[in-house]
């Protein structure tokens, strides 16, 4: 008991040491100290003490902006950080970056991109404001813009780029512009960096989903898949390569399937699920996923059609016609819904309005719809 009663004293008197400095400067320098072994919490301890003591110190306020970035505490960061600007900041650049960065972690976009604009300013090199700055208009979803800032960035840092989340970002990004080979190129670099980049492999299956790579497209689909279950996303990009891309409406079903089950949101895919529950000839089964994507999305003029096809393969006339009115009363050229109503008015024995759709159709110069519903009228 007394060796380690001796013990606890010694480790104590280490500590208490550690923290005996008196000076402002002392405490800063062992703030610098403490951060540079990551321990943060403690060298935020030393820098406040610095502050105290020294009220207008203005490299103690910058230090203890950053490790308060650095943990997250993005309140307290703009708070030490503009009390540095009052204090007279040293290095105006550094401040308005990492001010820049505290205001982008707290969601307030303006503020990140007037500092992060200001730090560029003041250095036209400054890497890391670019990167931030364009991770700033991600977030913000100002999409034409991230690409610049994310290629300066890169010319202007110095060493490797170690991080999946930037190489995600512009990524999808690169997706969303349709540079599909680019983009390719930046989400394996961030599936190399974190091989648990769900997301990631989700994105660079779309990539290659986009660009036909039906292989490469549904191998990282799965690999999205395997790390994420509960995400819809690589499993509508399944479906979306079977339908799209290799016609293959049997596997297409399987994965709409399931892919509906897990969100409620893709009015696409409760459409194609339809569509492909219609294309073989399951037409009871087409008409749940048709009227989620039309009350998802009451404009839908091709769910519309789709449903409208199912009720009229039901012998449901009159539901079908609901659906074929709506859409002619949204589209004055819509050539299907007049075509399938032209057929129900047919098997309703209502040759008036059957000749009506005729009469649309070839106003739409529709010949072939025209030359087909002529043979039913009596």
């Amino acid at each position: 008991m007394y060796r380690y009663l001796t013990a606890l004293l010694f480790a104590t008197t280490i500590f208490l040491n550690s923290f005996a400095q008196t000076t402002a400067k002392e405490w800063f320098d062992k703030g610098n100290a403490l951060k540079a072994e990551k321990e943060y919490d403690d060298a935020i301890t030393a820098f406040k003490k610095a502050t105290t003591l020294k009220i207008n110190y203005p490299e103690a306020l910058h230090q203890l902006g950053w490790c308060y970035n650095e943990k997250g505490f993005y309140k307290e960061a703009v708070d030490a950080l503009k009390k540095e600007i009052i204090a007279g900041s040293t290095d105006k650049a550094s401040n308005d970056f990492e001010l820049g960065y505290a205001y982008g972690q707290l969601l307030k976009y303006d503020e990140a991109i007037s500092y992060l604009n200001k730090a560029i300013e003041l250095d036209d090199q400054f890497a890391l404001a670019y990167k931030e700055r364009g991770t700033v208009y991600y977030r913000s979803k100002q999409y034409s813009k991230v690409l610049d800032d994310y290629e300066k960035y890169e010319t202007y840092i110095t060493g490797d780029i170690n991080d999946a989340d930037y190489y995600y970002r512009k990524g999808w990004v690169e997706d969303d512009q349709g540079k599909y080979t680019d983009a390719v190129t930046a989400l394996k670099k961030a599936v190399a960096l974190d091989n648990n980049y769900a997301d990631a492999f989700s994105e660079l299956g779309y990539a290659c989903f986009k660009l036909q790579l039906n292989d490469d497209a549904l191998q990282y689909f799965r690999t999205a898949m395997a790390l994420n279950a509960k995400d819809h996303h690589p499993v509508l990009g399944i479906a979306d390569v079977y339908f799209d891309n290799l016609k293959n409406y049997d596997s297409a079903v399987v994965y709409y399937e399931k892919g509906v089950m897990l969100q409620k949101k893709d009015k696409s895919a409760f459409y194609r699920l339809g569509w492909c529950y219609n294309d073989k000839t399951r037409y009871a089964d087409a008409i749940n996923p048709l009227k989620e994507a039309v009350l998802l999305d009451a404009n839908y003029i091709e769910a519309r059609n789709e449903l409208g096809y199912a009720w009229y393969k039901l012998d449901k006339y009159d539901d079908a016609l609901a659906q074929f009115r709506m859409i002619m009363q949204q589209s004055a050229k819509d050539q299907l819904s007049r075509y399938y109503a032209g057929f129900c008015f047919y098997l309703k024995n209502d040759q008036d309005n059957l000749k009506k759709m005729i009469a649309e159709l070839k106003a739409l110069n529709a010949t072939n719809y025209v030359e087909t519903l002529t043979k039913y009228v009596k």
